[in-house]
């Protein structure tokens, strides 16, 4: 009897252990993940690139005589001179396109400062935005320094009367360089949505090697990964692994479509309108419409800074645009193109994109919905068909 009470403890004392070295480890993991959850998301973007490169590479590789090796190659060396001549292209005109752009975001500034000084209703939303609060507390502690200097200045009617014309130009200066840092911030800010703390150009070489080397023989890692299974359950992973790589394609073929619709369409409605660097804002239009939801209505806001100038009916007919085109987007373009996969619910894709951006930035935002995708796969294959509905059959 004594035997097996000490047994039952020692049992009990193993199991305790197990308990809490597992604990252990999988909070060690997870914190892991959290500090190096930048390069995490980094990764999944190159196996984003990689499921790219590889279907690319076999649709060539299907409708001509090349290999899908020689197909790749084609596909690879294709994207990296189409990147080197835009850069060649337009790499010498982006400092002028940014300034220019700065200078029209500066006359917009200055239009958004006018109406919250105007209409008290609006200046309360702008303080609850954080960008557009920035604007106005520059402007009032711009204000605020303008009076101090003013006051220090202005000892006797004599000096106020001779340096009048000075204060009056360096006050117009100081102005000018605030809305000028500001709309650089702003304009910097859109320009680094993918720079970590590794540098734009490291994540971007990181993004592009990790895509290739999957691309060169993606059945190697999707094995590897599979090996890590029981062997009774091995071929029902591979099955989910190909059908989860099936849905980042189609994800993929949507937000291309979303991109170059969205971004030509917007082109066309700021030249129609007559707003400055039209196209520029199309490109930049179409290059955040890679993240649902929320990059439209970035793009809505540096589209309508940029509109504000003309008018308040111009700032009106690009909103209408704006919004028409985004509802063509989400009503007719996802539907036709994804329709192998059920479409992501629009309120589970808000919350996991605030959620991922709260927790990891804008690059977490950026990748909340093709992970969002992938684990939807993930849960209605393991979790529903196997789990829950083979419990209820047996």
């Amino acid at each position: 009897m004594v035997n097996e009470n000490e047994s039952e403890l020692r049992n009990s004392a193993i199991i305790v252990a197990l308990v809490a070295v597992t604990i252990v480890i999988l909070g060690a993991f997870a914190s892991a993940l959290v500090l190096a959850s930048e390069i995490c998301l980094i990764l999944f973007l190159g196996v984003l690139f990689g499921v790219f490169l590889t279907r690319l590479s076999r649709l060539l590789a299907r409708y001509t005589p090349l290999a899908y090796a020689w197909s790749l190659a084609a596909v690879t060396i294709g994207l990296v001179l189409g990147a080197f001549g835009l850069v060649t292209l337009f790499g010498v005109q982006v400092n002028s396109q940014i300034m220019e752009a700065i200078d029209y975001a500066d006359e917009g500034i200055k239009e958004l400062r006018d109406l919250a000084d105007r209409y008290p209703t609006i200046k309360s939303v702008l303080h609850s935005t954080p960008f557009a609060r920035q604007l106005i507390d520059d402007e009032s502690a711009e204000q605020s320094r303008e009076e101090t200097e003013k006051d220090e200045d202005s000892t006797s009617d004599e000096q106020r009367e001779s340096d009048s014309a000075k204060n009056s130009s360096k006050a117009k200066e100081m102005e000018q360089n605030a809305i000028r840092n500001t709309a650089q911030r702003g304009i910097k800010a859109v320009a680094g949505i993918f720079r970590s703390s590794f540098g734009l150009l490291v994540n971007g070489l990181l993004i592009f090697f990790t895509g290739v080397f999957l691309a060169i023989d993606p059945a190697m890692y999707r094995d590897g990964c599979v090996k890590l299974f029981p062997k009774q359950r091995r071929e029902r992973a591979r099955e989910i692994m190909d059908q989860m790589g099936e849905t980042l394609w189609q994800w993929l073929l949507g937000r291309f479509a979303t991109m170059a619709i969205t971004g030509g369409g917007a082109g066309l409605l700021l030249w129609a309108l007559g707003i400055p660097m039209a196209f520029t804002l199309g490109i930049i239009t179409a290059l955040l419409s890679f993240v649902p939801n929320i990059g439209p209505a970035v793009a809505l806001v540096l589209a309508v800074l940029f509109a504000l100038p003309q008018g308040g009916t111009t700032v009106l007919y690009v909103v209408v645009g704006y919004i028409a085109l985004q509802l063509i987007e989400s009503y007719v373009i996802t539907p036709v193109i994804q329709q192998k996969q059920a479409a992501l619910p629009p309120a589970l894709l808000l919350s996991v994109q605030a959620l991922m951006g709260v927790v990891f930035g804008f690059l977490g935002t950026a990748v909340a919905s093709p992970l969002l995708a992938v684990a939807k796969v993930g849960i209605e294959e393991v979790y529903i068909k196997d789990f829950l509905e083979s419990s209820e059959n047996s």
